[in-house]
């Protein structure tokens, strides 16, 4: 999302530094010598770095399980094609198979979980109804001064300004609840369907709405009316299947153009 003279720019110092090498028709080549290690970066550039590359790899992965075509990733060229080692790679596919957006299959590489819109409206059936226990049993618990912080961190888009999302309020209660059945659910399921939804969310309409369902949610809690928190978690909840929804049909027509 730049003009030509950046990039022109930082691939002739790529150039003169000995890590690219122009050849016939100016097609670039990557010397793998000449390229940085993350061990050999300082502890706070080499996180940076990785956490860089994981947010570039989900972008990829729900991009391609939005296809619902089937799709392998391979660590080797996985590693080539950002530049990095296979053990960084390896310990970033476990990590993004931890939220269940990648499974490993032997001798094929790591299978991309396809999305598919069905599971996701059950999912948020399920969601909604086992979310609702966990505020309910979590209410009497509940810190007023920190749902008073968490509603202060949503906050509107203005002149300038994007959207603020504070999302702890889910983990906050689903915790309080002290129900270990439905802490697993999320732990299971959850982690898959909360990395779509922040991917979904990224335009700024849909974002200034989750704010106001946020708020509606809290300020019905600072105000300690549990029928009336509840009503507006479902409606929250059920927000999201319309949010994904476009999301899912506005990356099938890139993938259509391109």
């Amino acid at each position: 999302d730049v003009s030509q003279m950046p990039v022109r720019t930082a691939v002739q110092s790529l150039v003169d530094q000995g890590v690219l090498i122009k050849g016939e028709v100016g097609r670039l080549s990557v010397v793998d010598d000449k390229l940085p290690k993350l061990s050999d970066l300082p502890d706070d550039q080499a996180n940076e770095v990785e956490a860089s590359l994981l947010d570039q790899l989900i972008v990829e992965i729900i991009r391609r399980g939005l296809t619902q075509d089937e799709h392998y990733l391979r660590e080797s060229a996985t590693a080539e094609q950002y530049g990095v080692g296979r053990t960084v790679v390896r310990r970033l596919f476990s990590e993004l198979s931890g939220r269940g957006l990648l499974t490993h299959v032997p001798r094929c590489g790591w299978l991309v979980r396809p999305y598919r819109e069905k599971d996701t409206i059950d999912y948020l059936a399920v969601r909604e109804l086992l979310e609702r226990e966990a505020l309910s049993e979590a209410f009497a618990k509940l810190d007023q001064k920190l749902l008073r912080e968490i509603r202060d961190g949503n906050q509107h888009s203005g002149p300038g300004r994007p959207a603020q999302l504070d999302n702890r309020m889910h983990a906050y209660w689903i915790g309080l609840s002290g129900n270990r059945y439905i802490q697993a659910f999320f732990e299971n399921e959850g982690a898959y369907y909360a990395t779509v939804f922040d991917y979904a969310g990224l335009e700024p309409d849909a974002t200034d709405s989750m704010v106001d369902q946020h708020r509606a949610i809290l300020d019905a809690l600072l105000e300690r009316d549990l029928p009336k928190a509840l009503e507006a978690l479902s409606r929250h909840i059920q927000a999201q299947r319309e949010s994904v929804s476009g999301m899912i049909e506005h990356q099938k027509k890139l993938a259509r153009t391109n």
